[in-house]
C-alpha cells in the first residue's frame, strides 16, 4: 500500500470535516470542490448517514496497512455490503473480459454508461491509497417538498477530472436512487 504525505493530510483533514463540516469561507484542498445531488426514497437520512458511517470507517482503516478484503466484509456496514454485486469467479472474470474484448470502441462506451452495481472488491479498489482522488468536504440538506428525498455532497477532488463511479456506487449501495453531479445539469 503506497501511502504518501498528500493522502494521509487529506484522510486528517477528512476527518475533520465528518465532524465539523467547513463553513463555505474555508477554501477547499484538492484541486476544487465538487457538487453531487443524491436522489432518495424518502429516505434521504438514512442515506446520508450509512454513506458517512461506510466512508467514517474506510478513513480510519486506510492508513498504515489496508484491511485484507475478508476484514472489509467484517468491519463495513452488512447492509452496504448487501447492495453490492456478487464477487465473481475467476471463470466469470475471464468471461467478462472476454466478452469486453469482443466490443466495438462505441459498444464498451455504450456497455459503461449502463449504471450496474458494483463488487465490493471494485468498489475498495477504488478507495485504496493509490486510487482514490476524492475526499468528503461537506452535505447539505435541502428544505421543504425535498428534504426527504433529496440531499448535496461536495468533495474534495485531487484531480480534474476524476473518477466519480465509486463515489456515485457509494450512495447507491446506500439506499440513494440516484446520484448526479451537478455539472452533468
Amino acid at each position: 500500500m503506497v501511502v504518501n504525505s498528500e493522502y494521509i493530510k487529506q484522510l486528517l483533514l477528512e476527518r475533520e470535516r465528518f465532524v465539523n463540516p467547513p463553513n463555505h469561507t474555508v477554501k477547499a484542498t484538492g484541486v476544487g470542490i465538487a457538487r453531487f445531488i443524491i436522489h432518495c426514497n424518502n429516505n434521504a437520512d438514512e442515506v446520508l448517514n450509512l454513506a458517512k458511517l461506510v466512508l467514517v470507517i474506510v478513513n480510519y482503516n486506510s492508513e498504515l496497512v489496508w484491511p485484507s478484503f475478508e476484514l472489509w466484509k467484517k468491519i463495513l456496514p452488512d447492509i452496504f455490503i448487501n447492495h453490492c454485486a456478487k464477487e465473481l469467479t475467476e471463470e466469470e472474470v475471464t468471461n467478462q473480459q472476454i466478452y469486453w474484448d469482443s466490443l466495438s470502441y462505441e459498444q464498451k462506451i455504450e456497455e459503461a454508461k449502463k449504471d450496474k452495481a458494483w463488487t465490493l472488491s471494485n468498489w475498495l479498489a477504488w478507495l485504496e491509497p493509490d486510487c482514490r482522488e476524492w475526499f468528503w468536504w461537506n452535505a447539505h440538506k435541502f428544505d421543504g417538498e425535498i428534504e426527504n428525498t433529496h440531499f448535496l455532497i461536495e468533495v474534495t477532488a485531487l484531480d480534474d477530472p476524476f473518477s466519480s463511479g465509486a463515489l456515485k456506487w457509494l450512495f447507491r449501495a446506500c439506499g440513494a436512487i440516484d446520484v448526479v453531479c451537478t455539472d452533468d445539469l
